[in-house]
């Protein structure tokens, strides 16, 4: 039974490093069987006998591009060269595809927003065995006219645990596509791990102190960037910026404090509240009117920095001067929402065969054919009565295989085949006292020229 739900909807970005667990379509055991049986039965196909030739102007003209491009010979060469022989065959190229389902879930965690999905929404049941057509059911407001099987079957324990309950479409068919999306009814609400719900996390960058050195004026208060003589020669101070003693004049210093690309110690004054009163840098302006009760000699308000004002310090620009900033794994909720991610992945298992001829297969890929047969079923059935018989073994070697290998880890929605056949032609030649061949071939009347052909009768243009 498959679901679609208007969650299943909602595509999930920054997935491409989860790690995704593969899960197997819980249908592929019966299914293997009843189609490994639907394998032994094949379709005839009857082929026309009539198709066009390559007429030797077409074989003069693709004869000159491939000889202009390989400068084998020149136009003149070429209206001397006398085809002996011409034989027209024909090479089958028979292709098989499966598009096939994989599915694989992984947990994921994103902060809490402040509305979770209502579980009310409308769940859309796709088919039921009971009925064949499409019913819309709300699962808080059922109705007595729902067949009881079906709402023990959306209601049970087992319901929309498994990712394959759940109906998710592709957007193209055979076409390589991932999708990643929420699996419904899988999301719950767990206190944050990071910030034990708390909402705030400590301040790594300041220690949770909510200062930072002030970086314009290098932690000396100055505007200059260099602490001024008078700072550290006085004897109530004797202190450099960057000494980081126990107590400096009686004020408590943060001895294990440490800014960044400094070991600025930080004084923090016994009562807070006005601006003189704010913690401070060692051995600045502001430490030095802490403890002689007058500015500095010889140094103005103009000397300041002008973002810390002497202080040295200012507040961290990380957390605000709160020392605390807000957690960023629930959102500063205090709540993560857990869920499960859902990876779909749409992919094309292609099994192709050329039937033998004296050309590279490499080149056959490049031609375009006549298509004479092609057919799309859930599972196709081998080919046979084909006038080749080995595109009649490959059929059935190929529907065999790809049922086989696939069953065992996806699902298998459609599967294709084709026949495609394409017209070549062997023409032996004579130049001179020389003689050669090459193969004109394909719709676009492409020209293959062996290297025997070239090193024996090459001319120069």
């Amino acid at each position: 039974m498959d679901v679609e739900h208007p969650q299943i909807g909602k595509t999930l970005s920054n997935s491409t490093s989860t790690a995704f667990s593969p899960v197997p379509f819980p249908g592929n055991t019966r299914q293997q069987q009843e189609n490994l049986e639907l394998s032994e039965s094949s379709i005839r196909l009857e082929e026309g006998e009539n198709f066009n030739q390559i007429n030797e102007d077409e074989i003069r003209k693709s004869l000159l591009v491939e000889a202009k491009r390989r400068k084998c010979w020149n136009s003149k060469a070429i209206e001397k060269m006398v085809f002996e022989e011409i034989v027209h065959n024909c090479c089958y190229h028979y292709v098989l595809e499966s598009f096939t389902e994989t599915r694989s879930t992984a947990d994921a965690v994103q902060p809490s927003s402040s509305t979770m999905s209502n579980s009310s929404a409308l769940v859309r049941i796709r088919s039921f065995e009971e009925s064949g057509s499409t019913v819309d059911i709300s699962t808080n407001s059922l109705t007595s006219k729902i067949n009881p099987t079906i709402t023990k079957t959306l209601f049970s324990a087992d319901f929309g645990h498994n990712p394959w309950d759940f109906d998710v479409k592709p957007d193209d068919d055979f076409v390589n596509q991932i999708k990643i999306l929420e699996m419904p009814n899988s999301q719950r609400l767990s206190t944050c791990h990071t910030c034990k719900g708390e909402a705030l996390i400590h301040c790594f960058h300041c220690r949770g102190l909510g200062t930072d050195k002030c970086t314009y004026c290098r932690g000396t208060g100055m505007k200059a960037g260099v602490a001024h003589p008078a700072l550290y020669t006085h004897p109530m101070i004797g202190t450099f910026s960057g000494d980081n003693r126990k107590s400096v004049g009686g004020g408590i210093s943060s001895s294990n404090r440490g800014f960044p690309f400094s070991g600025t110690a930080m004084i923090k004054p016994a009562l807070l509240g006005s601006q003189r009163d704010k913690p401070y840098a060692a051995g600045t302006p502001v430490h030095f009117m802490a403890k002689a009760g007058l500015p500095p000699p010889g140094i103005g308000q103009h000397d300041l920095c002008i973002f810390c004002h002497g202080r040295g310090i200012r507040d961290c620009q990380h957390c605000k001067g709160q020392g605390k900033k807000c957690c960023l794994a629930c959102g500063g909720n205090g709540q993560v929402r857990i869920f499960t991610k859902l990876k779909v992945a749409f992919a094309v298992e292609c099994s192709d065969y050329y039937t033998p001829c004296e050309m590279p297969d490499h080149l056959l890929r490049q031609a375009n054919g006549q298509l004479i047969f092609t057919e799309t079923r859930p599972y196709v059935h081998p080919v046979r009565k084909h006038k080749i018989k080995e595109i009649n073994e490959v059929s059935k070697h190929f529907c065999a295989a790809h049922l086989k290998r696939l069953l065992d880890s996806c699902r298998v929605l459609k599967q294709r085949h084709c026949i495609e056949r394409i017209m070549v032609a062997k023409v032996r030649f004579k130049l001179g006292s020389k003689c050669g061949r090459f193969f004109v071939f394909g719709d676009q009347r492409l020209c293959y020229i062996p290297k025997e052909s070239i090193s024996s009768n090459c001319s120069l243009v």
